[in-house]
């Protein structure tokens, strides 16, 4: 999955019913809330599954993987939690304050305005 959140699996109705059964399950397993807005929300079902005792919810993420797998193919390579990617916001890159980013931010020129008489510098 690349940097933007892509929750078009969460809109087959099957799907939702599964992932909220195992919702309710890891609530009452491991007293973990769940949102279906989380962009970790497929990792987060993987790990309770596989740390879960229980045969119940272990043959529902079986359910979900199988119909995952026909709605959108294979998974995509986990990318690393300490590789740097590009944050978006509207589809546009932001620039955040890295450290690795030892670029300056740009200065914007300010503009003078008079206000009642006084130069005033507005910015």
């Amino acid at each position: 999955m690349d940097a933007t959140t892509d929750h078009r699996w969460l809109m087959q109705y099957h799907i939702v019913n599964l992932v909220n059964q195992c919702r309710r399950l890891i609530r009452a397993e491991f007293d973990e809330s769940l949102s279906l807005t989380d962009p970790a929300l497929r990792q987060k079902l993987a790990h309770y599954a596989g740390r879960t005792r229980s045969q119940g919810m272990q043959r529902l993420y079986g359910e979900i993987r199988l119909a995952l797998l026909e709605l959108e193919g294979e998974d995509p390579p986990q990318v690393p939690a300490n590789s740097s990617a590009v944050r978006l916001y509207r589809g546009q890159p932001v620039h955040g304050r890295n450290p690795e980013n030892k670029t300056p931010p740009v200065q914007r020129q300010r503009k003078e305005l008079t206000y009642r008489g006084r130069k005033v510098v507005q910015g």
